[in-house]
């Protein structure tokens, strides 16, 4: 932390804030509605009215970074993260907390488009791959410590208050975590030329500048496999534990805390991998690795071996993300930087809102059949991987290619 700059430092207490509300939301949120009368579909259709939102907010945001600036729209995440997941406790119908889904896929959307560009662009020459790092494991970590609250707080509350009220309770405290994440987006300090054009100019004007659709088109593929993969189980894992192999809603905590904590320990040997393996073969490796964990969950009726599986999973499935933020910014333009994330977010949102749509329907016939699904797709983005990106090539390894030629 130290050797990162204050808008680095700054950003990554907004993400520790804002993953912590999300490992509360993951573990509390499904289990609500399931528990209060609706069914899979309708956790399924929340999660699509959410990309819905991002995916708009992926295309439109962008370009309006260089006239209203990352502290801004950074802070106007942080409010509509915290004012939509109350709203859906209290709402009277599953229409209304689907549309109240839209406002959380809004500031979702403007954050997964913002962060990747920010920390490029905010990254000294030479530790750029630990600052991504860094932002991984300081995710993944919040997630812990939500994902736990997310399993405790419920059961504080239930004697005092009722189950439902107990779970309502949870997620208005994920709301405030996430809320308290415009403080520090707040302190960020933006560029002296932020602010100087008129949004849809500077939309205009980015969008007739942009140079990258090459790019574009070679992130989108495996981003979008991976996404619509990730789409058909990763909404439901918790109604997994808790209606198949009946986990509580603390062991559910548990169990997605735990995964959090394999995930942000595994991420740090990432820039160790991407030295010998590059950054494409790391992902790629490391994907391929995951899918016999996948395979096996539904075969299992044992909690604690259901468990173990979802840990390397989510381990080996996820270390590698970092390196793929860093390989999609690698050798752009700075001008260009932004709208490739959002274009990157674009496909991944859409692909979700796909996957989470068909699997809350699949999840109403089989709890286990959408996990050879997504098996298929993570194999397919892995080749794609492959294929479309094992050319492109980051200023850091070229320093490392350099350096060991050298010696």
């Amino acid at each position: 932390m130290r050797v990162f700059g204050p808008n680095a430092r700054n950003y990554l207490m907004v993400a520790v804030l804002q993953n912590m509300g999300y490992g509360v939301i993951g573990t509390a949120f499904a289990i609500y509605l399931k528990d209060r009368g609706f069914s899979e579909a309708v956790v399924g259709d929340v999660e699509g009215a959410l990309a819905l939102a991002a995916a708009a907010v992926c295309l439109v945001l962008p370009p309006l970074v260089t006239s209203l600036g990352y502290r801004r729209l950074m802070v106007f995440a942080g409010l509509a993260l915290g004012l939509s997941r109350p709203g859906q406790a209290y709402a009277p119908s599953a229409i209304a907390i689907v549309t109240l889904g839209l406002l959380y896929g809004v500031g979702d959307g403007a954050m997964q488009t913002l962060s990747t560009s920010f920390l490029s662009e905010n990254a000294e020459r030479g530790r750029r791959t630990h600052l991504f790092t860094a932002d991984f494991v300081a995710r993944t970590g919040a997630m812990v410590a939500g994902s736990l609250i997310g399993g405790v707080v419920p059961v504080l509350l239930r004697p005092t208050i009722g189950e439902l009220d107990a779970y309502r309770a949870t997620i208005v405290l994920a709301a405030l975590i996430m809320m308290a994440s415009g403080v520090f987006a707040a302190h960020i300090s933006d560029p002296p030329t932020t602010g100087r054009t008129r949004p849809v100019a500077a939309w205009i004007a980015s969008l007739k500048g942009f140079r990258s659709w090459g790019r574009v088109a070679r992130l989108l593929v495996p981003e979008m496999l991976l996404s619509l993969g990730a789409g058909l189980v990763m909404p439901f894992v918790a109604l997994f534990l808790k209606h198949r192999l009946g986990a509580t809603v603390t062991e559910v905590g548990v169990i997605q805390a735990v995964s959090s904590i394999a995930m942000a320990i595994a991420a740090l040997s990432t820039p160790r991998l991407a030295r010998r393996l590059g950054l494409a073969g790391t992902i790629v490796v490391t994907e391929l690795a995951s899918l016999p964990f996948l395979l096996a969950i539904p075969f299992t009726q044992s909690l604690p071996v259901a468990a173990s599986l979802f840990w390397f999973r989510g381990m080996l499935m996820n270390m590698s993300w970092p390196i793929y933020n860093q390989l999609s910014m690698a050798g752009l333009p700075p001008s260009d930087k932004p709208l490739v994330a959002g274009w990157m977010r674009f496909g991944w949102s859409v692909a979700w809102l796909a996957g989470s749509a068909i699997g809350g329907r699949l999840m109403e016939q089989s709890y286990t059949t959408p996990y050879f699904y997504t098996a298929a797709l993570y194999a397919l983005g892995a080749i794609a991987t492959f294929v479309l990106l094992r050319g492109i090539r980051d200023d850091e390894e070229n320093i490392a290619d350099a350096a060991g030629a050298a010696a």
